[in-house]
């Protein structure tokens, strides 16, 4: 099987936006999107019996559009879905994914069990569940993964989380881990939850900027409407990118010493924090 790893362009992407394979009219517009990323679903959005469907408007999508790149998320590899889910996409071929999504990925096995099927592929894993969380240094060192995906959802249900600070406080844990197993195993800043109400911008705003400060490189979204909200904020860091570097480049004229740059005093702690952003690109 050709080794996928190193081939394929693995998208530093802000916004990754699901849309379920039984809704094929909407893919196009779904492609047309602010979405830097397009994540075709065969897992949640799609019923049992529906599934071939699925796979179905996929491989009639890829031979329309052979140029179109995306993730597709299968189904769990303990689901009874997961066997027809690796026939499918040997069939339809590698070339035109990112990668695949995992869900329910908590164990180093359910990676071996994809590669195993389809060769070496770059994948972005959903910790979904309280044994995900406590085997990261398992399934995040694995070379196959590339980035960690919050999936909030079935997690809130793993935990039986309950309305109220203690669900932010646990949610926010399991972001916390996200993000130090990203930096510990050198994975792409970790994805965010899906926020699941599609009307309140001030709170989907704010929670995007609660993870875009916890070193998260973007989100996970089902709605359109969330995107230019989305891209905004984990943008910014395109704007510390160009910030960092003006900071080094003032540092080699001043040769070590300390200087004004917008207002604010640049000494050696400074320098590191712009050496880290451009270490990052995030």
């Amino acid at each position: 099987m050709r080794d996928l790893s190193t081939t394929q362009d693995f998208p530093h992407a802000k916004s990754l936006l699901f849309v379920a394979t039984t809704r094929k009219e909407e893919f196009a517009n779904a492609f047309k999107s602010e979405a830097d990323a397009i994540i075709l679903d065969l897992e949640d959005s799609v019923p049992s019996e529906r599934k071939n469907e699925g796979r179905a408007n996929i491989l009639e999508f890829c031979q329309a559009n052979p140029s179109e790149k995306f993730f597709v998320r299968i189904n769990d590899t303990q689901s009874a879905f997961f066997a027809d889910d690796m026939a499918f996409l040997k069939q339809l071929g590698l070339e035109q994914l990112h990668g695949i999504m995992l869900p329910k990925a908590e164990q180093r096995a359910h990676i071996e069990s994809v590669i195993s099927a389809l060769g070496e592929i770059p994948l972005l894993l959903l910790v979904e569940s309280a044994l995900g969380v406590q085997n990261l240094n398992v399934t995040a060192s694995h070379p196959c993964v590339k980035q960690l995906a919050f999936g909030a959802f079935d997690m809130i249900l793993d935990l039986g989380l309950r309305d109220g600070e203690g669900k932010d406080f646990m949610l926010n844990f399991v972001r916390v881990q996200m993000a130090l197993a990203s930096k510990i195993y050198n994975l792409l800043p970790p994805i965010n939850r899906v926020f699941p109400n599609t009307r309140d911008d001030s709170r989907l705003k704010a929670n995007m900027e609660s993870a875009y400060s916890m070193g998260f490189g973007g989100s996970l979204t089902f709605y359109p409407n969330q995107l230019a909200i989305i891209n905004a904020v984990f943008s910014q860091g395109s704007t510390q990118i160009q910030w960092a570097k003006e900071v080094l480049r003032l540092a080699k004229i001043h040769k070590g010493e300390p200087f004004s740059f917008e207002g604010n005093v640049v000494d050696i702690p400074m320098i590191k924090k712009a050496q880290g952003i451009l270490e990052r690109k995030y």
